[in-house]
């Protein structure tokens, strides 16, 4: 029994992109999705896995393969618990300043200590313990920089800063 190649995934694929209103990049659709699948990998291209960590790394490899990127950063000053953050920059290093800039305002020791493309970042505190996660989801970066934080010896550990910089 012989089968025939299936030439719909390919133009799935696009349907699905400019269904999320994306643009495809250069990459997405001269290669027929071969961004898309290399970043999910075999696991999370199957939508038919509705697993929370397939649906984020779907949403952040749509981000990545639309070729728009979207920087954010946040600063945090443990001395006097001062935060800033930045999100929308196309350029990494005008992102952290921003962030540094904006935490210079209400801090007087601010370090950079999260920067991130198309996702969120969230920075938790308690006391000289200050840790950082980032994800798709804000919930996501928030548990993340949480468990750092616990992991690290913090007893208290509280969010002291999130920001979504993502399309």
């Amino acid at each position: 029994m012989r089968l025939k190649p299936q030439p719909a995934k390919p133009l799935l694929l696009l349907l699905l992109i400019l269904a999320f209103g994306l643009k495809p990049s250069r990459t997405a659709s001269a290669l027929g999705g071969d961004c898309l699948y290399q970043c999910e990998g075999s696991t999370c291209y199957d939508f038919s896995n509705k697993a929370d960590f397939c649906q984020e790394l779907r949403a952040k490899c749509q981000a990545r393969c639309s070729g728009q990127k979207q920087w954010g950063a946040i600063a945090y000053s443990t001395k006097d618990q001062g935060a800033g953050w930045s999100y929308g920059f196309n350029d990494l290093n005008e992102a952290k300043a921003e962030a540094m800039r904006r935490c210079a305002k209400q801090g007087t020791a601010c370090k950079l200590w999260a920067w991130f493309e198309n996702e969120c970042g969230a920075v938790a505190a308690d006391g000289d313990v200050v840790t950082w996660g980032t994800a798709y989801l804000k919930e996501n970066a928030q548990h993340r920089a949480l468990l750092e934080c616990r992991k690290g010896g913090g007893k208290h550990c509280a969010i002291e800063a999130w920001v979504c910089s993502k399309l």
